[in-house]
């Protein structure tokens, strides 16, 4: 049996798969290059060990390092040629003002080979000195530490991780960066580029009381013996000195540090993940009402075949074909423009970490490609095959359908079926939002599209009628007659405005969900952040007026504020009160409201302050309503806590602070507020700059805030990314479709002409056709996806400590942009169509059967 639809009329499903498929090539071959650059990087911090000895990590009894008999044992194991030690440790880098310590692993001095680069500086030489990584000086500049951590500062470094019990007895060094190292996979089982890695030499290491002990053994294996018999004679030989050790093979580490290593995958690939399915349902919309439109289209030609004999099978089996060959078409180009595509932006260095050497292009990613996009055509054709099958013989002969039952039943029917799947959708997005459950939010989303897709129709009809009797009725006579064209055939016109639906209720729901999230938890972090800097430090014998009009000069400071500070001693009689937390030395500052209130970005951390109360932050480990004491130098104060997470220092009033100190002169600590932005970092480097000599620190409170700006931005061009593809494939769809309709309707179109209709006239009939329709299909889109956004942004803040909802200004505009570009597929998408109608010939118009 011969093809039954003319694929010269598929074009647009075979943009729509190619542009599917290409986009699924390029997601798998930068997801494998991605991979291939970890796994490269795991492989060389092994070296040419085929097997690999460390100590389990539920072992605590060994700290993690194995002892000089089980190295001695390694080395004379059967089979074992070679032992290479390697030796790490971990310190604290101690930071003033109440900034929190930060780690970082201490490696030996490397030499400038392969992958590890002397950056700035040169190699440390003695005690004292040390080089860092690029990514410490990132994590310091990060935390708003020191006036500017560079070759030729000096820092304070402790043995032990800041989150040990030891920290209080750990051993201490001062010691002067001299040089930045970029380490290579090959001197590191860390990641070179996340973790902060110092480099110190073994007399600089003692200092800080490091031990020397190896935390790995890289063991070479010994001609003729294999990896598996030199991992057994290990275990024997290791474990009957330390029961702690593991030992694996050098493939088995490999794949360990590569999982390890991708489980934090790059934002390229999020997207990816992000974009790819989304495009593939467009493309399945597409798809189908393409070839629904061109089963319609053929409705004479099935009754033929029908009449001369051919099966429901064969016809079904002719779709299918078509449908085969169109998915293979599409999907085998579609592979290659995504390969050349993929091998373009990794060449070009774009994707971080991933470079030309890590391209890599498997058959089994092509093959994957090419499935996916047939199987999307087949199961995107199967309702369409399926109303082709149930073509009656008689529509050859008499040329109308045998009916299958009242239209108004089954738009009735639709109609219930719809409402109930939508209903059943938002109940389970309001329970994801209450339950703090993503998942059954995205469920729940899901069902919402699937009802809005059932009710399609209808609603097409309903909202035509309302543009009709809003147009000024025949006082437009164009838009009147569009919107008429509109409910003449809702089906063609839902399933047209469908995929434009998809398209907006993702992009929307992206920028939705992000933007409400970021507006809220931004007023919950800066409730949480009142101060946007703090300079501290400032001794009793400084001139704190002179150091506050320095700030107050700088340039981004609208104002700076003087606290006093002074060091007391607080002790609580409460059995809820840690021990290790009672009896300890406090700092407190002393807070005039009046003074402060211009400097704080929000007053609630002022709201429970009184010459009775003693505010404190929740990391103190005090409950709140704790009565304490303060001892000061001149005199003692009973306080009630009262925690609240503002409070970034212990506050109390002036005039308890006058209890405690008298009239003797106290330390201070500059409040400073910034102009502008509140996610602006340039104030607080200025404010670094015009300090540096002084002594003094400089926290930045403004960075944990920047972060939800960056968050901004990735998601805006997210959803860009998103909008060009999805509205690329809906606006091929889109065009076929709307070619098709002209063509169907020259009888139409010549009566129209004859009448004396123009050709402007005409061109506007169907552009007002494919902007009400994109319109229509971004309209629900758009609200539907506002909806998905602000219930997903109330389940994450209700997930984490929570915050009102805050919906942002700037979300207007972007939804109204995403709404416009909607419009613009469907100008577009009408231009070439409407200028074809516009130049058919009346004569030639009426002459159609």
């Amino acid at each position: 049996m011969p093809a039954l639809l003319d694929p010269r009329r598929t074009v647009a499903a075979v943009v729509a798969v190619a542009m599917s498929a290409a986009l699924i090539t390029f997601a798998l071959i930068v997801s494998d290059s991605f991979r291939s650059q970890l796994t490269a990087d795991a492989r060389a911090s092994v070296g040419e060990a085929d097997a690999v000895v460390l100590v389990d990590p539920r072992d605590t009894t060994a700290d993690g390092r194995l002892s000089g008999q089980a190295v001695q044992e390694a080395s004379q194991a059967d089979g074992a040629a070679a032992v290479r030690l390697y030796t790490e440790g971990n310190v604290s880098v101690r930071h003033h003002g109440g900034l929190s310590d930060t780690s970082a692993i201490v490696l030996d001095v490397p030499e400038p080979t392969g992958g590890t680069e002397l950056v700035q500086g040169r190699l440390p030489e003695r005690t004292g000195e040390i080089a860092v990584s690029p990514s410490f000086l990132q994590h310091e500049e990060e935390l708003g530490a020191g006036t500017g951590t560079t070759v030729g500062s000096t820092i304070t470094l402790a043995s032990g991780d800041p989150d040990s019990e030891q920290t209080s007895t750990a051993t201490t060094s001062t010691a002067t960066i001299v040089g930045v190292v970029q380490p290579g996979a090959e001197i590191t089982r860390n990641d070179p580029n996340g973790i902060s890695h110092i480099f110190a030499t073994a007399e600089e290491q003692a200092e800080l009381g490091l031990s020397q002990d190896p935390a790995v053994l890289y063991v070479t294996a010994q001609p003729g013996t294999s990896a598996g018999e030199l991992v057994a004679t290990l275990t024997r030989a290791v474990t009957a000195v330390q029961p702690g050790v593991e030992v694996y093979t050098a493939s088995d580490i490999i794949t360990m540090r590569a999982q390890n290593a991708g489980a934090t995958s790059s934002n390229a690939l999020n997207l990816l993940q992000l974009i790819t399915p989304v495009c593939a349902v467009v493309a399945g919309i597409v798809i189908a009402t393409t070839f629904t439109t061109l089963v319609a289209r053929q409705t004479r030609q099935v009754g033929l075949l029908r009449c001369v004999g051919a099966t429901r099978r064969q016809v079904l089996a002719s779709v299918l074909r078509t449908a085969t060959l169109t998915g293979l078409a599409g999907s085998v180009a579609g592979a290659a423009a995504g390969t050349g595509l993929a091998a373009l932006v990794i060449n070009s260095g774009v994707i971080e970490g991933v470079g030309t050497g890590h391209l890599t292009v498997s058959w089994r990613s092509l093959a994957l490609a090419v499935l996916i996009g047939t199987v999307v055509t087949l199961v995107s054709v199967l309702r369409p095959a399926y109303q082709a099958t149930r073509v009656s013989p008689l529509v050859a002969l008499t040329g109308e359908a045998a009916g299958s039952g009242s239209p108004r039943r089954r738009r009735r029917l639709a109609t219930v079926s719809g409402a109930a799947v939508i209903v059943l959708g938002l109940g389970l997005l309001w329970g994801g939002a209450t339950w703090r459950a993503l998942q059954v939010l995205v469920t729940g989303a899901v069902v919402v599209v699937l009802g809005v897709m059932v009710l399609l129709p209808t609603l097409v009809t309903r909202v035509s009628r309302l543009a009709e009797a809003l147009s000024g009725g025949p006082r437009r006579p164009v838009l009147q007659l569009a919107t008429r064209n509109l409910a003449r055939n809702p089906r063609r016109s839902a399933a047209t405005a469908a995929s434009l639906l998809v398209c907006v209720a993702v992009a929307a729901a992206m920028a939705t969900g992000v933007s409400v999230f970021t507006a809220s938890w931004g007023s919950y972090v800066t409730s949480r952040s009142p101060v946007d800097i703090i300079v501290g430090d400032l001794a009793t014998d400084q001139d704190a007026e002179a150091v506050t009009a320095q700030v107050q000069a700088v340039e981004g400071v609208e104002t700076a504020v003087a606290v006093p500070s002074l060091d007391v001693q607080m002790t609580s009689a409460s059995a809820e009160v840690d021990e290790d937390v009672d009896d300890q030395t406090v700092t407190v500052i002393a807070t005039d409201q009046e003074a402060v209130s211009p400097v704080l970005r929000s007053l609630e951390v002022l709201e429970d302050l009184d010459d009775h109360t003693l505010v404190l932050e929740s990391v103190y480990e005090i409950p709140d309503g704790t009565q304490v004491t303060l001892t000061g130098p001149e005199g003692s104060a009973d306080l009630t806590v009262r925690v609240n997470p503002g409070a970034s220092e212990a506050l109390v009033t002036p005039a308890v602070a006058k209890q405690l100190a008298g009239d003797a002169p106290t330390a201070s600590t500059l409040w400073v507020r910034a102009s502008g932005e509140i996610t602006d970092q340039a104030p607080a480097a200025a404010v670094r700059e015009a300090l540096e000599g002084t002594g003094l620190y400089v926290a930045d409170f403004m960075e944990s805030r920047s972060g939800l700006t960056d968050e901004v931005v990735q998601v805006a061009a997210a959803v860009g990314a998103m909008l060009v593809f999805t509205l690329l494939i809906a606006l091929s769809g889109m065009a076929s479709t709307t070619s098709m309709s002209v063509l169907e309707r020259t009888r139409e179109i010549g009566v129209l002409r004859a009448t004396g209709t123009q050709r402007a006239e005409v061109r506007s009939l169907f552009v007002s056709e494919g902007v009400l329709t994109a319109l229509l299909g971004g309209g629900i889109g758009l609200v539907l996806g506002c909806g998905v956004g602000v219930a997903g942004a109330a389940a994450l803040l209700n997930n984490g400590e929570g915050s009102p909802l805050s919906v942002p200004v700037w979300l207007a505009p972007g939804l109204l942009i995403i709404l416009l570009a909607a419009a613009a597929v469907g100008v577009l998408a009408s231009l070439r169509p409407a200028g074809a109608a516009s130049r058919v010939p009346p004569v030639q118009a009426l002459a159609v059967d």
